[in-house]
């Protein structure tokens, strides 16, 4: 019995390793990589034809665009503290370097390895004007969802005590999009209320750059 026992805590350790020494086994996606860069071209063909639309027709695309061409690809691409990778799913990737990174595929002329070092809040002060930046402090879970809800559809950068990625709040379904530093250590897309990283933290700073005029024409320019 007590063989027994050893035997599948061995197996399990086994897992673990393996699971955590060759990630990439495991968090493959199912897109084909080599296409991300035809994606990332149609995008700026995109890009620049918005450049005469409407500050809410920019932000529309601008949200379409991440969540449904760029974010896909990286889905599964595992996180590490010190993660800086360029390609989705090849290495790895730290939360603000995913929020950085992926914000300069769309486009935009951005310092992606500063703003990816600093504190999340500085790096969204650095994105989003001062009046589409929100602050919450001792709020709980549900009435933080609530207050973002009424704020708007589109796609927020969040900031928290030690972490930082994207919330996408829609008619859909809210969501926290980040490279998730907790298991399974990888980049994903979780319903915003089921985000125990956000229920944890005591500071929470949102800017809605889907509905920032200054950043939309920096991108459509």
């Amino acid at each position: 019995m007590i063989k027994r026992i050893f035997l599948i805590f061995f197996v399990i350790a086994i897992g673990f390793a393996v699971y955590f020494s060759f990630p990439n086994l495991f968090h493959k996606n199912n897109i084909a990589l080599e296409n991300y860069q035809k994606t990332l071209d149609t995008i700026q063909t995109i890009r620049k034809n918005l450049k005469n639309k409407s500050t809410e027709e920019k932000g529309k695309a601008f949200t379409n665009l991440m969540v449904d061409k760029i974010f896909p690809y990286w889905y599964g691409t595992p996180w590490n503290f010190n993660g800086t990778t360029q390609k989705p799913n090849e290495g790895k990737i730290a939360c603000g370097y995913f929020v950085t990174t992926t914000i300069e595929d769309m486009g935009f002329p951005i310092n992606r390895i500063k703003l990816a070092q600093c504190a999340s809040e500085e790096m969204i002060k650095n994105l989003v004007s001062k009046e589409n930046i929100t602050r919450f402090s001792g709020i709980s879970m549900e009435d933080f969802e609530k207050k973002i809800i009424k704020k708007g559809n589109g796609l927020y950068i969040i900031g928290l005590d030690n972490h930082t990625g994207f919330v996408l709040v829609s008619d859909k379904g809210n969501y926290f999009i980040h490279s998730n530093g907790y298991f399974p250590q990888e980049v994903m897309k979780e319903k915003l209320s089921d985000s125990k990283i956000i229920a944890k933290s005591k500071y929470r700073v949102v800017g809605k750059i889907s509905a920032d005029k200054k950043f939309l024409n920096n991108w459509t320019k």
